[in-house]
């Protein structure tokens, strides 16, 4: 029986399949998990009980896929490709991964971190952090507050409010990368903010010590979803059961809004960055399509809660029974 050489396209295919296995076979190499025997100040987290794990049960943490790794590489690469670029722009960059601790006012050494750099200017030198991110996350960063909409960004604000404390710096930078671009945020100390982390931390210590869980938290899918420890700290839901249900048009509804969900996000973002751009431009004409008016408005008047005791705000809020309704996808949630 005559035998065929491969041909062009199935050498190809061969190539890629090796190249896709040796790849993935790189990426498990590095795929560890470390014992821990303190907070660490980049993963200070919305819950206390994950902190209390993430010490006590660092063995049960399961180990992230080839996928997540390929991130923290790409992620690790681009702070070096950061600090190239802004040393190349002149930026005088020092004290580049310098460790530091903070202490319990015990004197238990309860969390330690390192800062990417620190920038000097006008004689301050200025505590950096870089923070590589998806494109349409740092699209949705206008500012500081913007930190404050996602679990892992919220948890960049914390470190950085750890950095300056444990530096006795009173400002600090934040400079994000889309893998294409930078943009700079600064951050200001704050006293409250700090007196809050610290004790959180010097509370989830005292567990630790006494290798004691506290409280699990309200079920929240953004925070406990996600959770490595999930496994084995599942909130408790008081469910009798699901209700099943069988209705092909609302099976047909929920699959709509699962595919226009993203869209509508991505919508609200461009919306936001096209009337940002657009702001004080009273009649523009682009590239003979669209024309875009623009005209000042009265604006709309804003109660700042900041200006009023907390009291009188809780006196005069009235509280209305709801409802929060959450669409789960059973193929999408993580094992």
């Amino acid at each position: 029986m005559a035998t065929f050489d491969k041909g062009p396209v199935d050498i190809l295919n061969e190539f890629i399949n090796t190249a896709i296995e040796r790849r993935k076979a790189t990426l498990s190499a590095k795929i560890s998990r470390y014992p821990r025997s303190y907070f660490i100040a980049s993963d200070v987290h919305d819950c206390d009980r994950y902190m209390v794990h993430s010490i006590l049960d660092w063995d049960k943490r399961p180990l992230h896929d080839e996928g997540l790794q390929a991130i923290f590489d790409a992620g690790n690469k681009e702070e070096s490709n950061v600090k190239a670029r802004m040393a190349e722009d002149g930026w005088d960059i020092i004290h580049q991964q310098t460790p530091f601790e903070v202490k319990s006012r015990k004197g238990d050494l309860i969390c330690r971190g390192k800062i990417d750099g620190k920038i000097v200017f006008n004689k301050t030198a200025i505590p950096w952090e870089i923070k590589s991110m998806d494109g349409n996350i740092f699209r949705g960063i206008k500012g500081l507050e913007d930190f404050r909409h996602k679990v892992h960004l919220r948890k960049y604000l914390r470190q950085m409010q750890l950095y300056l404390f444990g530096n006795n710096a009173e400002a600090g930078l934040f400079t994000l990368s889309d893998f294409r671009r930078e943009k700079h945020v600064p951050v200001v100390l704050d006293y409250g903010e700090c007196e809050h982390i610290l004790g959180r931390l010097e509370r989830c210590w005292d567990f630790v010590k006494n290798k004691v869980y506290p409280e699990r938290m309200e079920y929240d899918s953004a925070v406990c979803g996600k959770c490595p420890f999930q496994h084995i700290c599942l909130p408790d839901i008081k469910n009798a059961g699901a209700v099943q249900i069988t209705d092909d048009e609302l099976m047909s509804d929920l699959d709509r809004w699962t595919e226009l969900k993203p869209l509508a996000a991505e919508f609200k973002r461009l919306d936001d960055d096209i009337k940002e751009y657009f702001r004080n431009k009273a009649d523009v004409m682009v590239n003979l399509t669209y024309r875009v008016l623009g005209h000042a408005t009265k604006g709309q008047g804003r109660i700042s809660k900041d200006l009023i005791p907390p009291e009188l705000i809780e006196k005069y809020t009235k509280r209305e029974p709801g409802w929060k309704t959450e669409i789960l996808k059973l193929t999408d949630i993580k094992k």
